[in-house]
């Protein structure tokens, strides 16, 4: 179950921070222009989404890391 977990926190960062820095975009479009963007969303996953989301799930594995290190 937190492996299921580990993977749900790394997605739901992954978009929380798109649409967060998507907000950036407001001062020059329409948010839902930004957000449904292909440009923006390929740059995004090319080279800031990965890295960015490993963060919140790379706390919640050494949280639980006994468990990840007994499980795998």
């Amino acid at each position: 179950m937190k492996s299921i977990m580990l993977i749900v926190i790394y997605f739901v960062s992954y978009i929380f921070f798109f649409l967060m820095l998507s907000t950036v975009g407001m001062f020059f479009v329409p948010y839902l222009e930004v957000i449904t963007s292909d440009g923006w969303f390929i740059g995004y996953t090319m080279f800031f989404g990965w890295w960015l989301a490993i963060f919140p799930a790379r706390e919640y594995y050494i949280k639980n890391e006994e468990y990840f290190e007994k499980v795998f």
